[in-house]
């Protein structure tokens, strides 16, 4: 069994689409809008409305568990830099929560085995500062989680399907549900 979640368009994507598109009318058509905030919400809406579409648009992998491991998809600037995989031997858990904020972004992350090889590459010095900043502004239950984990935003998460194959595949992994 293969379980695998695509990047795409759901209501939280679509909404702030429709925001960003809101604002960058707004600073196309209002004639008393300064040049420079008529520059920067072009900048910034129009910007990151149009990553965020790129994004939705380009349908590469978010999540995907199969027989070799657990892949989560990288940030859609640095994919391939960020995208992570960590074969299920060396997985103890699976971990889901959400991120006490105004937001409340829901997040997963892979608890590694204490015994599995360090992570590639290993977080050192300043990284693991960043491991732990990102940890506590996650809301992460253990900053552990942080060596891979990645907000489920932009793809969604079927944790009926995720838990089916991860039973099939490797029960010897739990799902631990914070949210």
């Amino acid at each position: 069994m293969i379980y695998e979640e695509r990047y795409g368009f759901d209501s939280k994507t679509a909404l702030v689409l429709v925001i960003s598109g809101v604002f960058v009318a707004v600073a196309i058509l209002l004639p008393d809008m300064s040049a420079v905030v008529r520059i920067l919400t072009l900048v910034l809406f129009g910007g990151g409305g149009l990553l965020m579409l790129a994004a939705a648009l380009s349908r590469k992998v978010a999540m995907r568990v199969d027989q070799s491991g657990i892949t989560l998809g990288g940030s859609p600037l640095r994919y391939r830099q960020t995208t992570q995989h960590v074969p299920l031997p060396d997985i103890e858990a699976v971990v889901l929560w959400r991120q006490h904020t105004a937001a409340n972004i829901p997040w997963i992350g892979i608890l590694r085995r204490a015994d599995a090889p360090p992570p590639s590459p290993v977080p050192t010095g300043g990284r693991r500062a960043m491991n732990s900043t990102a940890a506590a502004l996650s809301g992460a239950p253990d900053e552990r989680l942080m060596q891979c984990a990645t907000a489920i935003n932009g793809w969604k998460l079927d944790t009926a399907e995720l838990k089916a194959a991860l039973q099939e595949l490797a029960p010897h992994v739990r799902v631990d549900d914070h949210r």
